[in-house]
């Protein structure tokens, strides 16, 4: 039994280089094939998320919503 536990214990430390490195290579991947092509694309063709300031004076777009009766309020369904 003393043999699968020292076994054991060294696999972990095997087993945590191991999942390091695989982290590091997928969180690599992750970046070049999904964020790097979404920066570029945010450049090329505008402000997606409207993070640059507007020279209004406010962030807040107009909300146009149809005027609501009681009735409708009742049948929502």
């Amino acid at each position: 039994m003393h043999f699968w536990k020292s076994a054991w214990k060294k696999w972990l430390v095997i087993a945590q280089i191991i999942g390091n490195f695989q982290a590091q290579v997928i969180l690599t991947a992750f970046y070049l094939v999904i964020m790097a092509p979404l920066g570029i694309a945010s450049r090329v063709f505008g402000d997606f998320l409207r993070i640059k300031p507007r020279r209004a004076r406010s962030n807040f777009g107009k909300w146009d919503h149809s005027r609501e009766t009681l009735e409708t309020a009742r049948k929502q369904y």
